[in-house]
């Protein structure tokens, strides 16, 4: 029989940590995304010149 391991509630600095960290995730996320939409665009442009030249 497995034995489930609780989970105990964090104490307010621990709270914090856990989610400055989920922070910092969702930032990381956040910026790579925004670095592929530009280069999509700059690509985009490249193209649009390169067909009308």
């Amino acid at each position: 029989m497995h034995s489930v391991a609780t989970i105990k509630p964090l104490n307010p600095s621990q709270a914090r940590i856990e989610a400055l960290k989920a922070q910092k995730e969702r930032a990381k996320t956040a910026l790579d995304a925004e670095r592929k939409r530009q280069k999509v665009s700059k690509a985009q442009e490249k193209l649009k010149k390169a067909v009308s030249a």
